[in-house]
């Protein structure tokens, strides 16, 4: 790994592991992959431990209810391999493959990427976790400054520390903030109270997002009537607009950033 992760997430030395390497042939034996999942197993160059959180190294309490089971969380190297990083891919495939909650700290082609998920108790086997929720931060230039700025957010001191889920919940919001800049073109932060807010905002402009998108290809169809390329372009424009008007009231509810 070219970069120093650390340096962002400024763990506890007692929750270091060291770089402990994972065999992927133990991952996909214990995960029981599919020949089509172990192909984007394959995709990994090398996967190893790099931190656990739990009571014993950083003293955050375990989290335990009918549905959680959080005794610790799992940090994870994850180097891509080949020209593509295929982070999504990849991600959603390893979260799968442990049973505690697991950040991965992702490099690639360049680039570099940190997703985190969230398990809970399976409905339908006793004794199973399943992920319930999974965040990412997509593709990130590491020597971006702004970059940078946005990840000093998921440092450990920076995140509550009552008990484990609460601590992960907060970074899984934080790196869908990070998430939500690349759209936006500024960090979202807002007050705590506003976030249920700012949650269905960004949830219009993502939506927005796809419609203006598979709008504008449709527009490309050179089969298209000329009135049908009309109502495309107002149906376009339309979208276009009500996206930006997300945008701005998250703006103001940000506190007004440009």
């Amino acid at each position: 790994m070219s970069i120093d992760w650390n340096e962002i997430f400024e763990l506890p030395a007692a929750a270091l592991a060291g770089d402990r390497r994972i065999p992927k042939t133990e991952v996909a034996r214990q995960a029981e992959l599919t020949k089509r999942e172990q192909k984007t197993l394959d995709k990994v160059k090398r996967l190893s431990y790099f931190a656990t959180v739990q009571k014993s190294t950083t003293r955050i309490l375990p989290f335990k209810d009918d549905e959680h089971d959080v005794e610790s969380i799992v940090f994870l190297l994850c180097e891509m391999s080949g020209k593509s990083a295929a982070f999504s891919e990849a991600a959603g495939l390893l979260h799968r493959c442990f049973p505690n909650p697991t950040v991965l700290l992702m490099e690639g082609s360049g680039a570099i990427c940190f997703s985190a998920a969230l398990t809970r108790k399976s409905l339908s086997e006793k004794g199973a976790m399943v992920v319930e929720e999974q965040r990412s931060t997509g593709s990130l230039d590491p020597d971006d400054p702004q970059t940078r700025a946005m990840l000093e957010g998921l440092s450990f001191g920076a995140l509550p520390q009552e008990d484990l889920l609460a601590y992960l919940r907060e970074m899984m919001w934080r790196t869908r903030l990070v998430r939500a800049s690349q759209t936006l073109g500024f960090y979202p932060g807002c007050d705590e109270k506003d976030k249920e807010g700012l949650l269905r905002l960004l949830a219009e402009v993502e939506r927005l997002g796809k419609e203006t998108s598979e709008l504008a290809q449709a527009r490309r169809d050179r089969e298209l009537s000329l009135n049908e390329q009309m109502r495309l372009r107002v149906r376009l424009k339309e979208a276009e607009s009500r996206r930006d008007h997300a945008v701005a009231e998250i703006k103001e509810l940000c506190g007004g950033r440009d």
